[in-house]
């Protein structure tokens, strides 16, 4: 790699150092998401396999209450946690549809203006 950048002018090692931010932005993204998947996977086994066996089973229907919220909602909000780490890591293809609205606006006035001609 920095065989790359060495080789280089100054505009490129700019737009190198940019893309490469990039991919470790939505190599971070995807890393995420594996750690969501296996320790919510690991967290659902132990709640119900795991504490079952071993007699982790309490007559509190208070705390019972508890294990059961925490253990549902800890991936609910951690998933709206990925979902603002999307959508943080991905904003620049929002600019996109932005440019394809712009676009879209632009034909359909096009095809409006040719229309009128046509009956002129």
């Amino acid at each position: 790699m920095e065989l790359i950048r060495k080789t280089m002018d100054q505009k490129n090692y700019d737009k190198y150092d940019r893309a490469k931010k990039k991919v470790k932005e939505i190599k971070g993204f995807y890393n995420h998401i594996w750690l969501f998947v296996f320790i919510n996977i690991a967290v659902l086994v132990v709640r119900f396999y795991v504490f079952p066996k071993i007699g982790f089973v309490s007559d509190d229907e208070g705390f019972q209450n508890w294990l059961d919220w925490n253990t549902y909602l800890m991936p609910v909000f951690w998933a709206i946690g990925i979902a603002c780490h999307g959508i943080w890591v991905f904003r620049h293809r929002f600019t996109k549809i932005k440019d394809w609205e712009e676009r879209k606006i632009k034909e359909f006035m096009d095809i409006e203006d040719e229309e009128k001609k046509r009956w002129k």
